[in-house]
């Protein structure tokens, strides 16, 4: 085949090739790591942590993970602005990477959250490098030349022999000591131990924050905020997404990120779904009879598009309240928190039924969209942050989502980008032919009631 190319022919073929394989490189490299610090990412991390304590179940030896977490990264993003808090992030991830041995596995498990995989350490080396770690980012993490230097908690859990406990008590130990460390005043660590032992060492934070959730539900001290999605062709505010939030014993406001994933794990994250569904179509029913009409965009988690309960609770809603379905935007998740495409599309499909749209979240993210794209009925693809914040600088990202741009417009659906922070991200989404976009340039979260005074 090639013999009969010319060699110009042959030349341009052979280039075409090594661009296909540069570019599935790059696939390749973002289904593992985040975009902004390079470490592995939430999934990657999940999969090497299971292989080493199944190994360490089999063959004994020891290890131990790590969370450390950013303090107040929220005040640094809403006082400093994103900026400041991705350049804090970067500088963290690059404290832990001088710092960690080569075989320890890093990588960057949310917004402010990371994970240590430490094989084959013992509870001394654990400690000693936590204490480096708290004692680096103390000296030398500054979000921005003016600020104060930033501080981390640490949680550190160690685990293995060949009765150790699973990966995922592992890790849960784990978080539950870097919220110890959080209790005891931040820039502190924590250790939690044996945690396949319960009743030796009962895990408090788990049960603790399963009761501030319960508290804050039973004594209203959940909100919501909301966060404006414009028309990237008209500039105009064109819906809002809710954003829930939880103010603590000591009167601090605290994002869903700081306890969605201990609501996911204590199995209450179905109730805070449903709390956000009613107060949601509440409000579309206030807003039509107050002659101002709003659409809003509702997160549902993975565990509740698993459940029927909660299903039937949005159509018993709908029903009795009387909410402009079509003013409801259901936004279900890409990622790997949604085990079973089956039940996702099954609920999706009955949203629509219901006259509800439904959007696709974080697309791109779990990288496996496209069986994803033709099983779950959608009317919106919402691109995921991690390929937006940092396009401008990022080819790969570029092309990332020049790609989904196609994608949906060749399937007639809505584009969404999120995290858009300048004016350079603004106009290339707007000439890729993206429809609508958020992030803190074009509209900070603020209380729901201060938004819809505004309108």
């Amino acid at each position: 085949m090639l013999e009969k190319l010319s060699t110009e022919d042959r030349g341009v073929l052979v280039t075409a090739l090594e661009k296909a394989e540069k570019t599935e490189e790059e696939l390749r490299y973002l289904a593992d790591h985040d975009t902004l610090t390079g470490l592995l990412d939430r999934r990657r991390f999940r999969a090497e942590l299971d292989q080493y304590v199944s190994f360490s179940a089999r063959y004994g030896g020891q290890g131990a993970v790590m969370i450390v977490d950013i303090d107040g990264l929220k005040g640094i993003n809403d006082s400093l602005g994103h900026h400041a808090g991705d350049n804090l992030i970067r500088q963290v991830a690059g404290i832990m990477r001088e710092r960690v041995r080569e075989t320890d596995v890093v990588a960057r498990l949310s917004g402010d959250e990371f994970a240590i995989l430490m094989p084959q350490t013992d509870t001394e080396g654990a400690l000693h490098l936590g204490e480096e770690l708290r004692e680096q980012v103390a000296e030398s993490a500054r979000p921005a030349p003016e600020a104060d230097c930033a501080t981390i908690s640490v949680g550190i859990t160690m685990f293995g022999g060949k009765q150790g406990a699973g990966s995922e008590v592992v890790l849960i130990a784990a978080d539950q000591a870097m919220y110890q460390a959080k209790e005891e005043g931040r820039n502190q660590i924590a250790l939690f131990r044996d945690p396949g032992e319960p009743k030796r060492n009962p895990p408090p934070r788990r049960q603790t924050t399963a009761a501030r959730i319960r508290d804050a539900l039973t004594h209203d001290r959940l909100s919501l905020h909301t966060q404006p999605i414009r028309n990237l062709a008209s500039g105009g505010i064109e819906r809002y997404e809710l954003l829930l939030r939880m103010t603590s014993e000591d009167g601090e406001l605290l994002p869903a990120a700081s306890f969605i994933t201990a609501a996911e794990r204590s199995g209450m994250i179905q109730e805070l779904d449903r709390w956000v569904v009613a107060r949601a179509l509440k409000l579309l029913v206030e807003r039509e009879q107050a002659g101002r009409p709003v659409s809003l965009h509702v997160n549902l988690s993975g565990a509740s598009l698993a459940d029927i309960s909660v299903l039937e609770f949005i159509e018993r809603r709908l029903d009795e309240g009387g909410a402009d379905p079509s003013r409801c935007t259901f936004e279900i998740t890409e990622t790997g928190s949604v085990h079973d495409y089956e039940a996702a599309a099954g609920f999706a499909d009955r949203l629509t039924d219901f006259g509800c749209q439904v959007a696709i979240d974080d697309y791109g993210a779990g990288f496996g969209p496209f069986h994803y794209l033709k099983r779950v009925p959608f009317d919106l693809l919402k691109i995921d942050g991690s390929f937006v914040r940092d396009m401008p600088r990022s080819d790969a990202d570029q092309l990332t989502v020049r790609a989904i741009v196609e994608i949906a417009r060749g399937l007639g659906k809505t584009t969404i980008a999120e995290f858009v922070q300048d004016d350079v991200t603004t106009q290339m989404l707007r000439e890729y032919g993206v429809d609508l976009a958020q992030g803190y340039h074009l509209g900070r979260p603020v209380d729901i009631s201060e938004a819809l005074e505004d309108l």
